[in-house]
């Protein structure tokens, strides 16, 4: 393949089928001067880039919880922090075919994840005919340091953002290349789940991409959820509260620099750096002239189609907390003067097996609401969105549709987990498969022979559910998730 930057060539698979290029650089590596700055164009070179391996993923920590390490795999892979490299799966034969494209950004709560995660792979997408685009990017410290040294040298005046930056240049080379690997650059679907969710949300605000993509996936995450709901600050806002002190026992941005990555990851870890910052967007006047929310409520989204969803019961995407008294404060501090309005309809309160059992499977009522929410906005504003529910109580445990199980079926990777799958799952893999690429081929999600998926509207508020026997229902709203959506969409959550 003739790429702007050089030749390249990956590996055959699958009999020569599809092919796979992994660890091509989209940037220049974020070290040194670089770091804390916004991502600069790869350098060209010479000869043949073999693009056989993946490439060293940015630095963070190693372990998580058992779950999540006995699901997906412990990540034993070198961490560096050069990292900026993605991965591209292409079923095309040469170059200018035109094939339909999907960028897919991974999730990890902006502090871990890669894009080469186990359950990740783009076979499944290559079998219908789409090219499957991965890639790392600025997680933690790395990606969302806040300073007033940064926007001092910064020649816009800004900082932060910088792993929302990472995307956008990842989505540029993509433009600007992807048509060497058989891809249309006119074709592109975003996509992502978690916190790779709330980054495709970002990139749908952000003016730096309008009209860079067609279509536009968002799993577990994303609309009006946790991040561009209440997560999001003003730039000076965040570098005021944000110290290098107590993050890094650092008095001046030089000093941070010079620090190893290795010794950034360790002392941002440290009990006394908790809080020390926030690896969050900021408004920043350039990547974000506003808030996310307020860029949707002002109807100044990109005008793609949308495909947005959540998981039944999103276990596991927090570590269990069963403290009442906590669960209380941490309300009090999120509805404000409506706490007890909110509080008042917890109706597992002072009950121990319901209150936990509540826990388990809150955040899927959270990400619900999320969704719902924009599905209704984007519905007034004359935009399509398919709204669905993932609920396939997952095979092994009584965890069911825990927060990233769908990404196993999307991806067809199920032989890569240890349950053991039903001939039903894999049939439900096969759907979900489908549907995406011919989401990402046309801006629908119908396939051939497969049930209906209509646009979600307020007057038929439906919602495609993914189980065994999925089907279009509409699931309605429960007391907090009503009560959720309107102070979501309150004025003064979203200035």
């Amino acid at each position: 393949m003739e790429t702007c930057y050089g030749k390249i060539v990956g590996i055959e698979e699958d009999g020569g089928t599809y092919t796979v290029f992994k660890g091509i650089p989209y940037a220049e590596p974020p070290v040194g001067e670089n770091r804390w700055r916004p991502p600069k164009p790869p350098k060209s070179w010479d000869g043949v880039y073999r693009a056989e391996y993946f490439r060293g993923i940015c630095p963070q920590v190693k372990d998580g919880s058992d779950f999540y390490l006995k699901e997906c795999g412990a990540n034993r892979e070198m961490l560096s922090e050069d990292c900026l490299y993605m991965n591209i799966w292409t079923p095309a034969q040469r170059a200018g075919e035109g094939l339909p494209v999907i960028l897919w950004i991974h999730g990890g709560a902006n502090v871990t994840g890669y894009g080469h995660e186990r359950m990740f792979d783009g076979k499944g997408f290559c079998e219908q005919g789409v090219v499957l685009v991965t890639f790392n990017w600025r997680v933690n410290i790395f990606g969302w340091l806040v300073n007033e040294e940064l926007i001092k040298e910064s020649e816009r005046g800004v900082c932060g953002n910088y792993g929302v930056l990472d995307q956008i240049a990842a989505l540029d080379y993509v433009r600007e290349n992807i048509a060497a690997f058989g891809g249309n650059p006119d074709n592109i679907t975003i996509g992502g789940e978690s916190a790779g969710s709330s980054a495709v949300m970002n990139l749908c605000s952000t003016p730096l991409t309008h009209g860079k993509f067609r279509n536009a996936i968002m799993e577990s995450g994303g609309g009006f959820d946790l991040f561009t709901s209440f997560g999001m600050r003003d730039m000076e806002e965040a570098c005021q509260k944000t110290s290098l002190e107590r993050l890094l026992g650092v008095k001046t941005l030089a000093e941070a620099r010079a620090l190893s990555a290795e010794e950034l990851l360790k002392r941002i870890n440290r009990p006394e750096a908790a809080g020390a910052y926030w690896p969050l967007t900021v408004v920043d006047g350039y990547v974000f002239p506003k808030t996310v929310a307020r860029t949707a409520l002002d109807d100044e989204c990109s005008k793609v189609n949308y495909l947005l969803g959540y998981n039944g019961d999103e276990t596991y995407m927090y570590e269990q907390d069963f403290d009442q008294n906590h669960f209380i404060r941490e309300m009090e501090e999120e509805y404000g003067s409506y706490a007890k309005d909110y509080l008042a309809l917890c109706d597992f309160l002072g009950k121990k097996d319901e209150f936990e059992e509540y826990m388990k499977r809150r955040n899927g009522e959270i990400l619900k609401t999320g969704a719902v929410v924009l599905a209704d906005l984007m519905d007034s504003q004359g935009h399509p969105l398919y709204l669905y529910c993932f609920d396939r109580k997952m095979p092994g445990d009584d965890v069911g549709s825990y927060h990233a199980a769908e990404l196993w079926y999307v991806f067809k990777t199920l032989d890569r987990n240890w349950r053991a799958f039903t001939k039903e799952d894999y049939i439900l893999s096969d759907e979900m498969a489908k549907r995406w690429a011919m989401f990402a081929k046309t801006g629908i999600p119908n396939v051939d022979g497969g049930k209906e998926w209509k646009p979600y509207t307020k007057e038929e508020p439906l919602t495609m559910v993914f189980d065994l026997k999925s089907g279009m229902k509409n699931l309605g709203e429960n007391k907090r998730v009503a009560f959720r959506k309107e102070f979501v969409l309150g004025q003064k959550a979203h200035p």
